[in-house]
């Protein structure tokens, strides 16, 4: 019995650039058969494409894909967001209880970065055109090895900080490194 984990993701798929803190995380903090449990991205190009026909269909069909290779594989479909300014904008916040609702809708779990990815794994903006060099420069350095696992385990929103461990903590498949 293998699993899919489908991250969906605010970037494109020119920059990447959730994806590798994402992939890092996976890699640095658990343990895992490659052969039972398969990591896989679906770029939102922009956070409000979330719930687009077109993002709901490569869903679908990674889904479909995975499935087709054994009865017994089962997917679970993991969005990724940023608080950007939910402790001051009321749009922000607003935004973050829709997709919160869409995901539980859905069946979907609910991942969150505040304020952004950036500032949990380096400790700082960046601009929109540098995030993939950051993020390939986080990867290439190792950096992974310096972020504290218990920024990644948080219940509520606070700035540096994220709920991805405390999610990922949930599948058996993934053994949390001592």
């Amino acid at each position: 019995m293998g699993l899919q984990l489908i991250f969906v993701v605010e970037t494109n798929k020119h920059s990447k650039s959730d994806w590798i803190y994402i992939k890092e995380t996976v890699e640095h903090f658990y343990s895992y058969d490659r052969t039972q449990v398969k990591l896989s991205a679906v770029y939102m190009d922009g956070k409000g494409n979330y719930n687009s026909n077109k993002k709901e269909r490569e869903i679908k069909a990674l889904i479909s894909q995975y499935q087709s290779t054994s009865k017994t594989n089962h997917t679970n479909v993991i969005y990724c967001f940023d608080c950007d300014d939910y402790d001051n904008k009321i749009d922000d916040r607003n935004f973050l209880e829709e997709v919160r609702k869409y995901c539980a809708g859905a069946g979907y779990e609910f991942v969150w970065f505040c304020k952004d990815v950036e500032q949990v794994y380096i400790g700082k903006k960046v601009a929109d055109s540098q995030k993939g060099k950051e993020a390939a420069r986080f990867k290439t350095r190792k950096q992974i090895s310096t972020v504290d696992s218990k920024k990644l385990l948080m219940e509520e929103y606070q700035s540096n900080t994220s709920n991805i461990m405390r999610v990922l903590d949930q599948y058996p498949e993934l053994i949390r490194k001592r």
